[in-house]
């Protein structure tokens, strides 16, 4: 695969961007490394058998019939492989499109990635920012939100608390000893954040084996995947904030 006059097509003539990029050639490596390189099968056939292999239709999905592609898929099998063969059609485009990159093509491309991780570094640290605020306010308001609990140790050893080289965001107590977990998010969760405050539990559960541990997620909005992933345990629960605006005199 000519991964990166590839990624010139994507910018120059398809209108991706960076983030649109970087996924769809991701896409691709993980089809080639299942079915094989992408241009000896567009050689073969242009591509066709192969995306005739990623097709999965809603009939297959309701049948509960098995891919006919080798690659393994993480959750909806039809979603999934959807991604996928869009991609390799998105390959198979390019290829049969004798496109020639100019010279400053390269030039251009690293100058748009640039910008485009800088923009990431500004997201990162906004968001940063974000829950820290979010942080601040919580331990706060920590009697008025969880009345029954207490923030953990003395001198607010729970807010942001290290065990196992990882640091919680706010851990609480209640009086007889059971422990909340409290993990912030400041725009949207998802499934990754549910394994994140599960490890936490886990690394709790080693330290205070004769303790009840609980966790529960806040954050500006809950994704389907965290949904559905909280489904699984009465132990980790999730709730949605709003932020309160106020004037100062000054």
């Amino acid at each position: 695969m000519n991964l990166e006059e590839f990624k010139i097509w994507l910018d120059e003539e398809n209108g991706s961007d960076f983030r649109t990029i970087q996924s769809r050639i991701s896409n691709c490596r993980t089809v080639e490394n299942y079915e094989g390189d992408l241009d000896e099968h567009y050689a073969k056939d242009n591509g066709l058998s192969l995306l005739e292999r990623l097709s999965y239709s809603t009939e297959d999905q309701r049948n509960d019939l098995p891919a006919k592609h080798k690659i393994p898929i993480n959750g909806n099998i039809r979603t999934g492989s959807a991604t996928l063969k869009q991609a390799v059609k998105l390959y198979m485009t390019y290829r049969s499109s004798n496109f020639e990159p100019s010279e400053n093509s390269n030039k251009s491309f690293d100058i748009k990635q640039s910008l485009e991780e800088e923009i990431d570094n500004i997201e990162t640290w906004t968001n940063f920012s974000y829950e820290k605020d979010l942080k601040n306010s919580m331990v706060s308001q920590i009697n008025e939100l969880f009345p029954d609990y207490k923030i953990f140790g003395e001198n607010n050893e729970g807010v942001e608390y290290l065990i196992g080289g990882k640091r919680i965001d706010i851990l609480l107590e209640k009086l007889n000893g059971e422990l909340l977990v409290i993990e912030l998010k400041s725009g949207i969760a998802n499934y990754k954040v549910f394994g994140q405050i599960s490890m936490y539990i886990g690394l709790l559960m080693d330290k205070f084996p004769d303790r009840k541990i609980n966790g529960f997620i806040i954050a500006g909005e809950m994704d389907d995947t965290l949904k559905n992933a909280i489904r699984t345990t009465d132990r980790i629960g999730m709730k949605t904030y709003k932020m309160k605006l106020e004037l100062n005199d000054e």
